[in-house]
């Protein structure tokens, strides 16, 4: 597309600088050059400036999302999705029409909670649909594989591996979490070659741009078992993320930090799993479970292991991402930086806890002196925070404590926002929409506090903010055009909102209306 200097006129900027307001911009070789109020002046009109006009539409920075995965989602393009399912039939009927055209079927986007039967299906239930061909289904959460017969031969996993979940005659169901899952997700990913995640990459490079997206954090590999080493999609971005336009931050899934400094990398961990997820009942928690008593998670490292590789990577000035959903995880993440704290400024480390979905106001106080970052996923009020949903079920009387944004930024944390692709969609929107219209209305936040999440404040917790995040003369030239005036608007409609341009370092990358 164009790569001529640009200069959007006509627009409600937000330069995300304070309440910093202008009304059009001027770019010059990929960089903010001016910025101004009221009538444009002719001089900065000429031949060899893209002039736009933004017709009183809402202009900000580039969305920055910090929990995300540039070859996943790219590869999830030809997945089957089975987020709007309601049954087992539902499934296996989808199931069966997938496979009269593929060697192996493979699907997603599974949430338990929201089938007629309030549960996981097995093998058994799969084999019924498809006896003859292998395949692997993924829950919602991306912590649950589910495999037909065929799938369990087809996989070879070995059955001493923990998280193979068996019935009372010691068979596999076809259930398969912890490392079971973690080394089936290997497996899944291995089949892919590095012209597979080329292409998968360059897809969601495409789609990031139809968003507003301009920078990302990626965190390709999960998995249970930490310190294995990182699965070949982190390899495969560490060699060749700048061949793509987009702004690529790696957090690298190991904890063997050497690695990550080998590579002149700056972050580490991000999908560093300290306890499950909440949909698995797998969250570490302080209490029971309201719909499985005496159930509270678990903790996947240990508090000593955990605070000795603390120690390493503040030692070493590597920025941490804890994967903590559960007060009880969050809580060994706290004392592993209370404890480095001790022995180094972890403040100016800006060590992040990604998702910190049942943080507690003592724990938010603590995490504020630390100057700990929590990376929040906002939609995922949308899929489970209403009422009779999933976080009412597992919660009962606690319903409402999670994801407190109000709260949070009350006691001084800074939050930025990520989607945790797929399981939410990879909109900056819908976080948007629920960090200020939230199931439990005390825990929403403004428009202008839900914005910062995806623009300023992420770009702080990259350590990116003096390049990007905010419109400022000398900053980066990452620019979205929305569809509307958003600060005229009715809150209530703000998933609805679209992106009609995107542009990159001072380059129309996305544009709708083309």
């Amino acid at each position: 597309m164009d790569q001529r200097d640009l200069l959007i006129k006509n627009g409600k900027i937000l330069c995300m600088d304070g309440d910093v307001r202008a009304d059009w911009l001027l770019t010059q070789g990929g960089k903010i050059a001016r910025l101004g109020v009221g009538k444009c002046d002719p001089e900065y009109i000429s031949g060899t400036v893209q002039i736009i006009d933004a017709g009183g539409r809402t202009v900000l920075p580039g969305f920055i999302d910090n929990h995300f995965q540039v070859v996943r989602i790219g590869l999830e393009c030809g997945y089957v999705d089975l987020s709007h399912v309601r049954n087992y039939d539902e499934i296996g009927q989808i199931i069966r029409r997938e496979a009269a055209s593929r060697s192996v079927v493979t699907a997603y986007r599974l949430d338990s909670s929201r089938l007629e039967e309030k549960a996981l299906p097995d093998r058994k239930v799969l084999d019924h649909y498809c006896a003859d061909k292998p395949v692997l289904i993924f829950s919602l959460d991306y912590h649950t594989i589910i495999l037909n017969t065929v799938g369990i031969l087809y996989n070879k996993i070995p059955f001493t591996l923990p998280g193979i979940h068996m019935d009372a005659n010691g068979i596999p169901t076809g259930v398969f979490t912890n490392q079971a899952e973690n080394r089936l997700e290997g497996n899944v990913l291995d089949a892919y070659s590095y012209d597979d995640f080329d292409t998968a990459a360059a897809r969601t490079v495409d789609i990031a741009f139809s968003h507003g997206l301009t920078t990302v954090a990626a965190m390709e590999c999960r998995g249970a078992k930490a310190e294995q080493s990182p699965l070949h999609t982190s390899e495969f971005l560490v060699r060749y993320k700048d061949r793509y336009p987009l702004t690529i931050e790696i957090f690298y899934q190991t904890t063997e930090y050497k690695r990550a400094l080998q590579h002149g990398l700056k972050h580490i961990g991000g999908a560093l799993y300290i306890d499950g997820t909440m949909g698995g009942r797998t969250a570490a928690l302080s209490f029971d479970y309201a719909d499985e008593p005496h159930r509270k998670g678990w903790i996947y490292m240990t508090q000593d292991a955990l605070t000795h590789f603390t120690m390493e990577c503040c030692q070493n000035n590597l920025q941490i991402g804890f994967d903590a959903i559960g007060d009880a995880a969050i809580e060994t993440v706290l004392q592993a930086l209370e404890a480095a704290a001790k022995h180094y400024d972890v403040r100016s480390m800006r060590h992040r806890i990604e998702h910190a979905e049942l943080i507690t106001p003592s724990q938010m106080q603590r995490a504020a002196r630390l100057g700990v970052i929590l990376c929040m996923q906002p939609a995922y009020e949308g899929l489970w925070g209403y009422p009779g949903g999933m976080y009412q079920q597992r919660l009962g009387d606690r319903y409402g404590t999670t994801n407190q944004f109000r709260r949070i930024i009350d006691s001084g944390i800074t939050i930025c926002g990520g989607s945790d692709p797929p399981i939410t969609n990879p909109n900056p929107f819908q976080g948007i929409h629920y960090a200020v219209n939230h199931p439990v209305a005390a825990n929403s936040v403004t428009l202008q506090e839900a914005l910062e999440m995806y623009t300023s404040l992420g770009a702080y917790a990259l350590f990116l903010e003096k390049k990007k995040g905010s419109l400022r003369e000398g900053k980066d030239a990452d620019i979205v055009i929305l569809d509307r005036d958003i600060t005229q608007m009715d809150l209530r409609q703000l998933k609805d909102v679209q992106v009609d341009m995107t542009i990159k370092d001072g380059r129309v990358v996305f544009d709708r209306n083309v």
